[in-house]
């Protein structure tokens, strides 16, 4: 004899509901558990804009093809030259030190620096761009060393950011300004020691003022007589 659940016999019409909203809730997790027990060609492993078996794939961003300008008689590339055992940068085809301008460039082809060499070392100027064409820093060689300024700009700005002055690769005084050209600080060397500095606010107003003594030398000993 079928026996019938007193609960169901007393609420027939909402617990046949409740048991049809229960079977459809199995069901549903059944067909989850099925597709996902199925394979999993399905769902993406990695991910799913890219085409691993193509690398030309029309989802990977191409690589900006770099343009080189033509070059001048006495124009080089890095990748043209390597540093000898002197230090010397040098020519890779006729393996000896270079005279003439190093140079490389932006993708789009706008110059990134020029660097003179002679036999092989900096001479005279280097200049380098920002990628909008602007001058960001001005170095002056003599001999491979630093010698005179080096300059650095703000970004975008013909202002100077920083300049700072070398005699023979030793600094012996160093500038800063704010964007707007009012005076940021003043450093001077001895023989490559901060001797004084001193500092302004963006309104002009000094804000440190320092002086190094020079360090005292070792006094002589004595000999026993």
């Amino acid at each position: 004899m079928l026996k019938i659940d007193n609960t169901l016999a007393s609420n027939p019409p909402m617990n046949l509901e409740k048991l049809k909203l229960f079977n459809m809730s199995q069901f549903f997790v059944l067909v989850v558990l099925l597709f996902l027990g199925g394979g999993c060609k399905f769902l993406p492993l990695s991910d799913p804009g890219r085409n691993l078996d193509n690398p030309s794939s029309s989802n990977d961003t191409p690589k900006p093809t770099l343009v080189i300008p033509p070059l001048g008689e006495l124009e080089f590339l890095e990748n043209t030259t390597y540093a000898d055992p002197d230090g010397k940068l040098s020519s890779i085809q006729n393996k000896t030190p270079i005279t003439g301008t190093l140079v490389a460039f932006y993708p789009a082809g706008q110059k990134k620096y020029e660097i003179n060499y002679i036999e092989g070392l900096r001479e005279g100027s280097a200049q380098w761009w920002t990628i909008n064409g602007q001058l960001k820093h001005l170095r002056n060689y003599h001999k491979g060393k630093l010698s005179g300024s080096w300059v650095e700009y703000y970004e975008d700005s013909e202002q100077k950011q920083q300049e700072q002055t070398y005699d023979n690769g030793i600094e012996i005084m160093r500038h800063g300004w704010w964007p707007d050209g009012t005076k940021r600080f003043e450093v001077i060397f001895l023989n490559g020691q901060e001797k004084s500095r001193q500092s302004w606010n963006a309104l002009g107003i000094p804000t440190q003022q320092k002086n190094i003594p020079p360090t005292a030398l070792p006094s002589p000993t004595k000999k026993k007589p």
